[in-house]
């Protein structure tokens, strides 16, 4: 492995095994539940709440087994729905749905059995996890959910995508799931484990870094022809690729860097088994020419 990499590795071992605590928060200690057998069914609206909110406030979703959507709400509330899908005896009554006001916004979570619900300490007191870990379960949720013009959103989720649209930063995290996620402001911070990650943002806002990181798949960000910012993207075993001028290459070109405009805010593209590509986006959202 060439010494550059070495460098990039240490960093993002950190950050991955934040992920890892994200499953170990969902996952009680010796959980092991057998999948169930069956036709699935399908209850299409097992959950459903709004309520008015404004910027900045932050949205934060908390799923365990199944995806999360986010898209623009046409009015000043946020709507919450959630389709349960499961197989064998009905499981409805075994996953919860919980909402937790704060001083920051509101939590919505889908609790396997119980648990806690909040920003920092989502918990479910059973496995929620398909097919990771040896633990099996039938039941998966898929949220739903609108948000207002400039009202933040924070997404988790284990097993299962994330893919937000959005006029506000974002955070998206998974484990075994691609990323999704576009918004008019920026920036965007996502991570998965498992899947490509892809973020688009038009134009950048609050501080914070920038961030489009997995371990198997391909990182994208797509950022303003025009930005402050300390770039750094890498590969280990895939090509890495940047439309702006001023990032260069080093090593054998599976790491690129540079400081654009002022510098200040971190601008980091990571992956190990894909490509990593920084490019331009347009005013109006379509990618720039090369």
């Amino acid at each position: 492995m060439p010494a550059v990499r070495i460098g990039w590795s240490q960093r993002k071992a950190g950050r991955f095994a934040a992920l890892g605590l994200l499953v170990a928060g969902t996952l009680p200690a010796g959980a092991c539940m057998l999948g169930s057998s069956g036709p699935e069914k399908v209850d299409p609206a097992a959950f459903a709440w709004n309520a008015p909110i404004s910027a900045p406030a932050t949205v934060y979703i908390r799923n365990t087994n199944g995806s999360v959507e986010v898209r623009p709400s046409t009015d000043g509330n946020v709507r919450v729905s959630a389709e349960l899908r499961w197989r064998g005896s009905d499981s409805r009554r075994d996953v919860k749905f919980q909402t937790t006001n704060g001083a920051n916004g509101v939590t919505i979570c889908a609790l396997w059995g119980g648990g806690t619900c909040g920003p920092t300490n989502y918990h479910s007191t059973r496995s929620g996890v398909s097919g990771l870990f040896g633990n099996h379960t039938s039941e998966s949720v898929a949220f739903t959910v609108y948000v207002p013009t400039g009202v933040r959103v924070d997404a988790r989720t284990v097993n299962g995508s994330v893919g937000v649209a959005a006029t506000a930063p974002v955070v998206a995290r998974s484990v075994n799931g691609t990323i999704r996620v576009a918004t008019s402001v920026g920036p965007v911070d996502a991570e998965t484990v498992n899947g490509n990650v892809d973020v688009r943002m038009t134009t950048l806002g609050a501080e914070g870094p920038v961030r489009a990181n997995t371990v198997t798949g391909a990182a994208s960000a797509y950022l303003p022809a025009k930005f402050n910012g300390v770039v750094d993207i890498s590969s280990t075993i895939g090509q890495v690729s940047s439309d702006f001028d001023g990032v260069s290459g080093t090593g054998e070109a599976k790491h690129l860097s540079g400081i654009l405009g002022a510098g200040g805010r971190r601008v980091d593209v990571g992956t190990i088994t894909g490509s990593a590509s920084l490019r331009r986006l347009n005013a109006d959202g379509t990618v720039a020419a090369p």
